[in-house]
């Protein structure tokens, strides 16, 4: 299985918009979408599993953009792994998380390919606390909104880095790098 993750600087940052664009444009992967947040939904606390495509929860949003599963895991969550277990993932190719609060070595397994992007959209100063590790961990960088590269601290300025036009949420060049990493060869291996 490969495994994305996918963290961002807030509410609004375009990380559903960035996941689903790339649910779309990789649907080899049938992939399993999980939102992973750290308070509780109304009633849900755990694992919920969204089987409305129209839907305009995030959830439905992944749903509508080809995902054959869409989770949220809500509530407390030192690690995910005991909702995304292999019992949950059938048949999947790919897992795409979108969450601050997740670590790699959590989710994948030895020998799945990884690759985790962190989506950008406003100051530095503005960022959610629990970006921090998940900006340093990131593989690359999406810049959406007019995020000025130059607000980026030295150290992450030399990742990879995708400029996103808000609207347009993933360009050739993203694509082909997530698919380089996920599909076109193995990636990092846990």
């Amino acid at each position: 299985m490969a495994v994305l993750v996918i963290s961002g600087s807030g509410r609004g940052s375009g990380k559903t918009a960035v996941g689903c664009a790339l649910v779309r444009a990789l649907p080899e992967l049938q992939w399993m979408a999980v939102k992973a947040t750290s308070h509780e939904h109304a009633a849900v606390a755990g694992l919920w599993e969204e089987t409305d495509r129209a839907s305009t929860k995030d959830t439905g949003r992944y749903l509508a953009a080809g995902a054959a599963r869409s989770f949220l895991v809500a509530g407390a969550q030192e690690c995910l792994a005991q909702w995304v277990s292999p019992a949950h993932r059938g048949d999947a190719g790919g897992m795409l998380v979108e969450s601050n609060r997740v670590s790699m070595e959590c989710l994948a397994g030895i020998g799945e390919r990884t690759m985790q992007l962190a989506v950008l959209d406003e100051s530095v100063w503005g960022w959610k606390p629990s970006l921090g590790a998940c900006v340093v961990e990131a593989d690359a960088l999406v810049l959406t909104g007019g995020f000025p590269v130059e607000q980026l601290p030295a150290e992450l300025r030399k990742k990879r880095i995708f400029w996103m036009v808000r609207g347009s949420w993933t360009s050739a060049e993203l694509i082909l790098y997530v698919r380089e990493r996920l599909i076109g060869r193995v990636g990092t291996q846990r």
